[in-house]
């Protein structure tokens, strides 16, 4: 109680003086120094950057905005999804996920629970964002433990960010997607007046099943269903009718992936007021969406005892029909953001800015029409972050960031026990400036405590520090050379620690470890960026050495037995959450090579291309799931009022497999997309848009997803919309 109120008196220093900003959704220019907030406080150029870190936003946003934020990242160069079907995917970086990869809307965290399992969706519409950048690499110095692996900040529209330009204006979209009969539209107004600014917006998208190729089951999985069968020759004759009718089944659904709707609504209405000496902001949010979790469903309990086993067999086939239900996930969010700022509030600071959001999150996994699990969260975060005056050579930053949340899962499938999960950490940051560059210097210590209700269980608490030092050096106008070296600990997660039981969502049976420890890691960042000239982007190569790290081991009948007894893991595999240590590495490449640059016309073409390799080194094996070699290539034309632009994206095959991991075949995407621009006045535009994707209507299937061999990618796709700006 005392921290809550700790937490409102703090935010009331900023209910005095006000400023805020909107940026321009419309942003059309080549920008070669792009604003990346979120990866320094004080630094807004990447080209000044130490860490490597990118953003998305303005025309590019909106041609690859999708249902899921990692979908919607996952051409950017080391990002991937997760991808569990159009409803949910979160992003990978590096291929890191879960609780190393932070994702956050306006600064602060999202309070869904992706992190806990692939098939949560993240609580985000990304048609409303107008600017998503992405930090690559550790960036637990400013935002906690938990951002080890990376940082995705989701900058939307729903706090203003500037005066208003007019008393009105907005932007609304209109669009069909074919693979599944989609239905979009949203609007985002904004508006105001001399202090006083304000937005809205709402949106609405409902899809069927998605089109797909073939099969929703791989030709691996198929392989190994037939090898398990013949492994099992005694059990042949019993399943061989049953095994008839799921072909049969398969060939009626040839070309559709089940039980992979979406249904979403989202909206938010924001007010600000600014004066010269601040700003203040704060916004109301709901984010609401139903969705098929395809790939599997969840087994419904039938009797088996001998005195039933008559009736069994006489209702045999009624059973078969019977034995699985779909799953769907109902989930709503309501969420709360405050931002403040102060101008030169005291002698020694030039800025003091506070962010606070409190969420409150729940989700209900309906099995058919059944209630199965309820999952909630709820809970704040609250920054603090001050920028002092120059002293001498050096600028810097200091912070303080807190954030409490309550986690609770009910039924079936609740495979983690309720926790509270309370952290605290401060921070500072350094830069000494020189005339080729500047050195950066910086350090974090955090305390968390995970509490759970189950008294059976000990509560946990960890201390974490985060240092790093890097630099970045202008070699001349047009390029520079960065370097980071990053020194940091996560704390395991109540699921590492404490879960026991099935989930569903990775069709495992979870064990966690309540003995883990701190994992920790030693990683080097080397860049190269151009920032002008014919070519422009950036070259990256990484490396991590961990010591500890947290994965889940899989264990056979044997160890399970050995370790547990009889333990009725409903038939599902077995995995422990273990530590061990591990290494990635990889690079990066994101450049552009600008062909013409005129007035009326502009040409460009795009290319990307990325690798990451994970290794456990305790037991000399791959890591599951990590991302394979990756190519895109992407050409765009834009001729007055007209934008062409066509793409490919080569997804080399799964070569490094681990423990369990069925194969990846290679596959190619093509896309095309164009864009005829009206301008109704001199504030108006009207966007006409055409975009297709997957234009071969080739299999894909990504190996980052606990899904790739149940569910593949959508097939070939046209999307047709309007898009104005008034």
């Amino acid at each position: 109680m005392q921290t809550r109120l700790f937490v409102l008196a703090a935010t009331s220093l900023f209910a005095s003086n006000f400023a805020l900003g909107q940026a321009n959704p419309d942003l059309d220019t080549v920008d070669l120094n792009p604003i990346v907030i979120t990866a320094n406080p004080y630094i807004e150029r990447k080209a000044e950057l130490v860490v490597p870190a990118g953003s998305l936003s303005g025309e590019a946003l909106n041609r690859v905005s999708e249902s899921s934020l990692g979908a919607t990242l996952s051409g950017e160069a080391g990002v991937h999804s997760t991808y569990y079907g159009p409803g949910a995917g979160r992003p990978i970086i590096r291929g890191f996920d879960g609780d190393r990869i932070r994702i956050l809307n306006q600064g602060i965290d999202t309070f869904d629970i992706s992190q806990t399992s692939p098939d949560h969706g993240v609580s985000i519409e990304p048609l409303f964002a107008n600017n998503i950048e992405v930090v690559r690499g550790p960036a637990s110095l400013l935002y906690g433990n938990a951002a080890i692996g990376g940082v995705v900040n989701v900058i939307g529209k729903e706090l203003p960010r500037q005066r208003a330009l007019a008393p009105i204006s907005g932007q609304a979209e209109v669009y069909y997607g074919s693979v599944s009969d989609e239905q979009t539209y949203g609007v985002a107004l904004q508006g105001g007046e001399g202090d006083f600014a304000w937005s809205a917006g709402f949106l609405d998208r409902q899809s069927n099943d998605i089109e797909i190729p073939g099969f929703a089951e791989s030709f691996y999985q198929m392989e190994a269903e037939e090898h398990e069968e013949d492994e099992h020759p005694d059990d042949e004759e019993e399943h061989e009718d049953e095994h008839e009718d799921e072909h049969g089944e398969e060939e009626e659904v040839f070309g559709v992936l089940e039980n992979s709707f979406v249904d979403t609504r989202s909206g938010y209405l924001g007010l600000a007021w600014f004066g010269d000496n601040g700003s203040f902001a704060i916004s109301y949010s709901d984010y609401a969406t139903d969705y098929g979790v395809p790939g599997h469903a969840h087994e419904v309990e039938h009797g088996h005892d001998e005195e039933e086993g008559e009736e069994h067999e006489e209702g045999e086939e009624e059973e078969h029909g019977e034995e699985e239900e779909s799953v769907s996930i109902d989930l709503d969010q309501s969420r709360v953001s405050m931002r403040g700022e102060l101008i030169d509030p005291f002698d020694f600071l030039e800025s003091l800015e506070v962010d606070l959001a409190f969420g409150d999150y729940s989700h209900v996994e309906l099995e058919g029409d059944e209630v199965g699990t309820v999952f909630n969260r709820d809970g704040y975060e609250l920054r603090l972050i001050g920028v002092h005056r120059p002293m001498g050579e050096f600028t810097g930053a200091y912070g303080f960031q807190a954030k409490v949340d309550d986690f609770s899962a009910i039924g079936g499938e609740a495979f983690i026990p309720s926790s509270e999960t309370t952290q605290y950490g401060v921070f500072v940051m350094e830069r000494l400036n020189q005339d080729w560059g500047a050195w950066e210097f910086g350090g974090r210590f955090e305390s968390v405590w995970v509490d759970t209700v189950d008294i059976s269980l000990d509560d946990r608490s960890f201390d974490t520090l985060n240092l790093s030092v890097g630099f970045v050096s202008r070699l001349n106008e047009s390029s520079a050379f960065s370097a980071n070296l990053v020194f940091a600990e996560r704390a395991p997660n109540a699921s590492e620690l404490f879960a026991f039981g099935p989930h569903i969502g990775t069709q495992s049976f979870e064990i966690g470890d309540s003995t883990l420890e701190k994992e920790s890691s030693t990683s080097l960042d080397l860049s190269y960026r151009m920032t002008s000239g014919k070519v422009t982007g950036e070259v990256t190569a990484f490396y991590s050495d961990f010591s500890d790290y947290v994965y889940l081991q899989f264990l056979d009948h044997e160890a399970v037995e050995e370790r547990y007894g009889e333990l009725d893991t409903d038939g599902l595999n077995v995995f422990l959450a273990t530590a061990s240590d591990a290494k990635f590495y990889g690079f990066e490449v994101d450049l552009r090579f600008h062909l013409v640059d005129e007035a009326d016309r502009a040409m460009h073409l795009d290319l990307t291309f990325d690798q990451t390799r994970a290794t456990n080194e305790s037991f000399n094996t791959n890591l599951p799931r990590i991302p394979t070699r990756r190519l895109g290539v992407r050409y765009e034309n834009e001729i007055a009022s007209w934008l062409f632009g066509v793409e490919g994206r080569w997804h080399d095959e799964a070569s490094h497999l681990g423990p369990n991991d069925l194969p990846t075949d290679s596959y190619t995407l093509w896309n095309a997309d164009a864009r005829y621009r009206i301008r109704a006045s001199d504030t108006a535009t009207i966007d006409l848009f055409a975009v297709v994707t997957n234009l071969g209507d080739e299999e894909a299937r990504p190996s980052t997803s606990f899904l790739k061999d149940l569910a593949p990618m959508p097939g070939r796709s046209f999307r047709l919309g309007v898009r104005t700006s008034f």
